[in-house]
């Protein structure tokens, strides 16, 4: 086996890959909602809920980061028990930065769910489903023609959830990481 091969070889047997999913929803597409459960309260979030979206799972941003994104327009869809958040939805309508290599480009009228969460508490009811349903038909009627949705190939009921609810795969990434640590830029699969 010459030298060049047996390098790379090894050096595939040293990185480990993620398949990536981007999904677009049609907003002008009929949108089911599903329904809240009685004692749950859907609403948008301002900056008094951002500790408590946080806290939820430990949020990827910071509140500074979040408070900076609900001013240039992003928005927060939150459902509510007993006064204390359970569940949110967070949608983008500006340009949105994946990696260091890529940023997500938005057409006018196109937005990217950033982030949803139920707490486990509550999943496995449909809140999930009528949380996204809700944002797509508010999202809708402030204008949005589509929504876009990003997750790995194997978060599967994010997948089921969102397919349920009209969104269809619109591009496959393999992302790669050199030893487990390093990632290279994604390729279309």
């Amino acid at each position: 086996m010459p030298f060049r091969e047996s390098i790379r070889q090894i050096a595939k047997k040293m990185q480990s890959c993620e398949e990536w999913l981007e999904l677009v929803r049609d907003l002008q597409e009929p949108i089911q909602t599903g329904g809240l459960q009685a004692e749950l309260h859907l609403r948008w979030a301002d900056k008094g809920d951002l500790m408590a979206i946080n806290a939820l799972q430990g949020f990827v941003k910071e509140t500074d980061f979040m408070e900076a994104s609900l001013r240039k327009g992003d928005r927060c869809l939150v459902v509510e028990h007993e006064e204390r958040i359970c569940a949110f939805a967070w949608v983008t309508f500006s340009d949105f930065s994946l990696a260091l290599w890529y940023t997500l480009k938005l057409p006018p009228g196109w937005s990217y769910l950033v982030y949803i969460f139920v707490h486990p508490r509550f999943a496995g009811r449909g809140m999930g489903s009528a949380l996204l349903g809700s944002l797509m038909k508010a999202v809708r009627d402030q204008g949005g023609s589509h929504m876009i949705a990003g997750m790995y190939s194997n978060w599967h009921a994010s997948f089921r959830m969102h397919t349920k609810l009209g969104f269809r795969v619109h591009r496959r990434l393999s992302q790669c990481r050199l030893l487990n640590i390093f990632p290279t830029p994604p390729k279309a699969v």
